[in-house]
């Protein structure tokens, strides 16, 4: 089967001009003007964008978060995410108590295969960290699970101390995958916890207090302090804060490898949403900070110093789930739905063409997330050879945000009312269309598994 994309304008992280792309066999076989081939389909994408298709490298789909089951699965979760115009997630990999890494790993597998719209890998969520589990990871690597995730907030005994975290760089360094970290300091946040219940602040609202960006920054330059004495690159998940920011700022300012990802509720939401009467809904670690963080975000995101932005999507329903912790505020699930609304929202600020440039936008949704997690050039570009996962995006569609027009499972959106300017009006996956105008065409199943390569540093 061959698809010829006419007339539309290609932007790539580098790049933007008007081009033809001729697909063949799912993989781009050619790009130049005025491509006059035989082909089995043709679209026109007159006045329109030319993308590669996102990569979202942060979801958790299926799986068990505080003890409660997030509502989407594999099918729903990525239908979300084809409609708004991703075409990879990596999926992160809880381990279920008594299995190996391998197992799963392949219990991913068994429940993605069958459902999954999109393509996808995964990378692995490890809650503690033993020589068992070491010994297992180069293994892991070799098999294409190629990233690790630690984070520095467990409890009691799972809690990692720092002893442990050099040796989780170094064995995962060394065996040519990139480790990956939350960090908030979880004794902190112990203390903290203690002394606001204590005065019967358990709430939502409190949420800011309980996990200042104190606790955020002083874990983030523990955890690049540590990675610098391994010799070690580091990547850190889910960064919210100027004060984390700074430490990572000053660490590659000398030089240091370190990568950071952000999140579209740190750059388009603020902790005004705990002062509502649902404040548990935007329940997220780290929590909503404080609006003029935002302003430090966008510039780090300009400069350079953050590179991914993901989505972490992990949807709960307010009723039933959400809404258990809304006096007690432990007692919710964390995490809201986001895999949909990523690249829209984030893609919105450069039509926009006040914050960054589409080009920028690629390199953050599509291209540093293929280069840093395994996956580029066969995705997260436009290029001879790659997959062709392409969104063909109208920047003259507005779209409001709302939970009537998502296709995740969740009862509510999180960004309900905001309006995007600009949205995917087809999405291809591998020469398929998957997505027309916010409706999922994809095939459940249709998704294939991504065995990623060891990382290639940036």
């Amino acid at each position: 089967m061959t698809t010829l994309i006419k007339n539309g304008t290609i932007i790539t992280s580098t790049d933007m001009y008007k081009a033809d792309i001729l697909v063949k066999s799912g993989i781009v076989s050619e790009i130049g003007r005025e491509i006059s081939k035989i082909a089995s389909e043709i679209i026109d994408a007159t006045d329109k964008w030319v993308l590669p298709g996102g990569v979202d490298m942060h979801t958790r789909l299926d799986t068990q978060v505080d003890g409660m089951t997030t509502v989407d699965d594999f099918e729903t979760g990525t239908a979300a995410a084809a409609a708004g115009g991703t075409t990879t997630v990596v999926d992160l990999v809880n381990i279920a108590p008594g299995s190996t890494l391998a197992q799963a790993v392949e219990a991913w597998k068994v429940k993605a295969e069958q459902r999954a719209v999109v393509d996808y890998g995964f990378h692995i969520a490890l809650s503690e960290v033993n020589d068992g589990i070491l010994s297992e990871i180069p293994s892991v690597v070799d098999a294409g699970v190629t990233s690790f995730q630690v984070s520095l907030e467990g409890i009691g005994e799972h809690r990692i101390n720092d002893g442990a975290v050099l040796e989780f760089l170094q064995r995962v360094t060394a065996a040519g995958g990139l480790a990956c970290i939350h960090a908030e300091n979880g004794e902190l946040i112990d203390l903290l916890w203690r002394r606001l219940s204590a005065e019967g602040k358990t709430s939502a609202k409190y949420l800011p207090a309980l996990r200042p960006p104190e606790a955020e920054a002083e874990a983030a330059g523990r955890v690049i302090a540590l990675a610098d004495f391994a010799r070690t690159p580091v990547c850190l998940m889910g960064v919210s804060s100027a004060h984390a920011l700074e430490k990572v700022k000053a660490a590659r300012d000398r030089g240091q490898t370190v990568y950071a990802e952000s999140c579209p509720q740190y750059l388009l939401l603020n902790s005004d949403r705990y002062e509502d009467a649902e404040s548990v809904k935007y329940y997220v670690t780290p929590p909503l900070r404080p609006a003029w963080h935002q302003d430090v975000l966008w510039k780090a995101i300009r400069s350079g110093d953050i590179q991914l932005i993901g989505s972490d999507h992990a949807a709960f329903n307010f009723a039933g789930q959400k809404d258990l912790g809304k006096d007690i505020v432990l007692q919710a699930p964390r995490g809201f739905s986001g895999v949909q609304e990523r690249f829209c929202a984030i893609a919105s600020e450069a039509v926009q063409g006040g914050r960054i440039s589409m080009n920028r936008a690629v390199d953050l949704l599509c291209t540093m997330p293929a280069k840093l997690f395994g996956l580029f050039p066969r995705k997260g570009t436009i290029a001879v050879g790659s997959d062709a996962d392409l969104v063909i995006f109208d920047p003259r569609t507005d779209q409001i945000l709302s939970k009537a027009m998502g296709l995740s499972r969740v009862d509510y959106c999180a960004y309900e009312g905001m309006r995007v300017h600009g949205y995917p009006w087809l999405v291809v996956q591998r020469g398929k269309i998957i997505a027309r105008e916010g409706k999922a065409m994809g095939r459940p199943g249709g998704g294939e598994f991504l065995p990623r390569a060891r990382t290639g540093m940036i």
